[in-house]
């Protein structure tokens, strides 16, 4: 089965500023591009027939773009709270300046079980997504996901351990990206 990742678009927060669970929507120009993007055909495999969900991260900058693609592709969006981004904490909607350099070392000295900002940490993210994803690859049905940067690396990664061959990013892809996955 098919599973099509794709991030939003830029989200409307002024750059340099931490962002996962902060629920901000996505620039209008950007996702109106992007949309235009889509109706010209412009987009790598579409008219992406065959998928039969349209799943979404309740975020607004997700949101959004679900609901755009919803009414071209016929589907009805299911959202669900395992397709978040990381939650910061205390750190979402502040400046990396402000947030400060030793904090974000604490961070990287311990990715895997440090919570930034006593947010969630990289693991429970990735129980997180990894529940999600084991979820749709039980459906058995094709589907196309919209989510967020770190989502798509954690899915990613779940996708890796379960020895499917597959390239692993070493960072997010860029706003508005498209990533497929083989279930």
């Amino acid at each position: 089965m098919r599973l099509l990742l794709i991030r939003h678009t830029a989200p409307d927060i002024q750059p340099g500023h931490c962002y996962g669970r902060l629920d901000v929507p996505a620039r209008a120009p950007e996702l109106a591009a992007w949309l235009a993007d889509w109706d010209a055909g412009r987009h790598p495999g579409q008219p992406w027939r065959g998928y039969g969900r349209l799943l979404s991260s309740p975020a607004l900058r997700c949101a959004e773009l679900a609901g755009a693609l919803s009414v071209r592709l016929g589907l009805a969006v299911e959202q669900d709270p395992c397709w978040r981004e990381m939650d910061f904490g205390a750190w979402e909607g502040r400046s990396w300046d402000a947030i400060g350099r030793k904090s974000v070392d604490d961070w990287a000295a311990d990715p895997v079980h440090h919570a930034p900002g006593g947010g969630e940490s990289a693991l429970a993210m990735m129980r997180r997504v990894a529940q999600g994803g084991a979820s749709v690859r039980a459906a058995e049905r094709d589907a196309i996901l919209v989510c967020h940067g770190g989502t798509i690396r954690m899915l990613r990664a779940w996708h890796a351990a379960r020895g499917v061959t597959t390239a692993l990013a070493d960072s997010a892809p860029p706003p508005g990206a498209i990533v497929m996955l083989e279930l």
